[in-house]
C-alpha cells in the first residue's frame, strides 16, 4: 500500500471541478483529480460537459462585439419597452 496515492472521491471532484477547469488547482491535486476522471464513469461526463461549456463561453468572448450604433438602438428599445410596462 505504501506509495499508492489515495483516489479523490466523486464529491471532492465535483466540488473542485471548476477550480480544475480554470487551472487554479495545485499540480498534485490536479493530477489526483485527473486520475479520478480517467476511471470514473460518473464524473467524466460532467467534466466533459463543463469543459465544453467553458470552451464555448471562451469562444463567445472572442467574437466581435455589436457596433455601438446597434447597441445604442437596442438599449433605447429596452428602455422604451421597460417604460411601457411601468405605465400599464
Amino acid at each position: 500500500m505504501k506509495g499508492m496515492k489515495k483516489m479523490m472521491s466523486c464529491d471532492d471532484v465535483m466540488a473542485r471541478l471548476w477550480e480544475f477547469l480554470d487551472g487554479e488547482m495545485p499540480e498534485d491535486e490536479r493530477q489526483a483529480l485527473k486520475r479520478h476522471l480517467e476511471v470514473c464513469g460518473r464524473c467524466f461526463p460532467v467534466y466533459d460537459f463543463q469543459r465544453a461549456y467553458l470552451e464555448y463561453t471562451r469562444q463567445l468572448a472572442t467574437r466581435a462585439i455589436a457596433p455601438s450604433a446597434l447597441r445604442k438602438q437596442l438599449f433605447m428599445k429596452i428602455l422604451e419597452l421597460d417604460g411601457a410596462e411601468d405605465v400599464g
